[in-house]
């Protein structure tokens, strides 16, 4: 059984109270159909960023709360149950952290503060699940700065951001070996262009975006020339992390609510959960939920310790948006007509859930690709 330090379940129980309290009210209302705006989740953010919880992964001397990769995941996974999640702040784009201080001064303490926006660009029209080798935008030297050229597609976060990061290749022969770059392209530059939006589940809209000579000084250059690649993958292990105890955290509330709706609904004199397939549907559910957190909180723990978990981080981001997927399946077959209802949570999460199998490299990315590799070289 999962036992967790008893200051990650203090945590735990802390966002459980403010999410109750700030955000299931506004689940209710989207639910209503109401379109929730940025102010809605003001109060909670301030609450939460009283009681503590602001800038989970933050650095204590940029004002975070610095918490451990346990602390961090427990807190997701609560919050997560909510259709309107808390929104805590106090995160950026991990490469910044050790940017210039020119840089910080221009990218990092504006997002820190709330003061500035960004996007990240590196999917491509030829792909997004082998970047290293889908990779064609092209940045060459122009005196005192780069030129970029290129497509980037399914770009998250353009509509508000005011900057963009994005990677391109600076060497053919070396490509991810050194030869890929990270730049911040402002919204402004003449050679970017934001071209058509692109609606996708969940009520989300991606852009795709042209490059077109588009020039960049060589201060706007993060994390040094060719170091574009190891970066972005270090930004997207925390974030697959991140995306799996997300993932779990609305599995458990699905869960939840299969058990809840099978106890009280009656089908031909009999409660459903009396019926044998429902019976193996909530066993199942548990026991891949069960399964998925153990990994989840033993990959962390191993993060916490200074172990190279981006292999691990990976397998967590597959099992949870894979174990999504098949709870919420049985949740709203359990729920009948009740499930597919636009009125109930469920029906939004499987909309949206299924695009999480997909972004932060797809499920057969990491298992074919990177996992199994990984143990054949073993």
């Amino acid at each position: 059984m999962l036992n967790l330090p008893e200051e990650t379940v203090a945590l735990q129980d802390l966002t459980r109270r403010l999410v109750r309290e700030y955000q299931m009210p506004l689940e209710t209302r989207m639910l209503r159909g109401e379109k929730l705006l940025a102010a809605d989740y003001l109060p909670g953010t301030q609450a939460a960023r009283e009681a503590g919880l602001w800038g989970l992964a933050l650095p204590e001397e940029y004002g975070g709360a610095h918490l451990s990769t346990v602390d961090q995941m427990a807190i997701v996974e609560e919050n997560f149950r909510c259709l309107a999640p808390l929104r805590f702040g106090g995160a950026a784009l991990s490469p910044l952290f050790n940017g210039t201080p020119g840089q910080k001064e221009k990218f990092l303490f504006p997002v820190l503060e709330g003061r500035m926006k960004y996007a990240f660009a590196q999917t491509e029209p030829g792909g997004g699940g082998d970047p290293g080798g889908a990779i064609r935008t092209q940045a060459r030297r122009q005196g005192a700065g780069w030129v970029i050229n290129g497509t980037k597609v399914f770009i998250s976060h353009v509509a508000e951001a005011d900057y963009i990061f994005v990677v391109a290749v600076t060497d053919s022969e070396l490509r991810q070996r050194g030869g890929i770059s990270m730049f911040a392209v402002e919204r402004g530059n003449p050679g970017l262009k934001i071209a058509r939006e692109i609606p996708v589940l969940g009520g989300m809209i991606v852009h795709e975006l042209f490059f077109d000579d588009c020039y960049v000084p060589d201060e706007d250059l993060i994390g040094g020339e060719g170091g574009g690649f190891r970066n972005a993958q270090i930004a997207l292990s925390v974030a697959r992390f991140a995306v799996g105890a997300r993932a779990l955290g609305i599995a458990q509330r699905a869960y939840e609510m299969m058990v809840g709706y099978a106890r009280q609904r009656h089908t031909f004199g009999k409660p459903l959960a009396e019926r044998q397939a429902v019976q193996g549907m909530i066993v199942d559910s548990w026991m891949e939920i069960h399964q998925a957190r153990l990994a989840l909180y033993n990959a962390a723990q191993r993060n916490d310790r200074g172990y190279d978990t981006r292999v691990e981080a990976g397998m967590i981001k597959m099992l949870g948006t894979e174990v999504v997927g098949r709870v919420l399946d049985r949740a709203i077959q359990v729920h009948g007509a009740a499930g597919v209802s636009l009125d109930n949570p469920l029906a939004h999460w499987y909309d949206s859930q299924r695009l999480a199998r997909i972004y932060e490299g797809p499920t057969e990315v990491h298992k074919y690709h990177v996992l199994a590799r990984h143990l054949l070289a073993a």
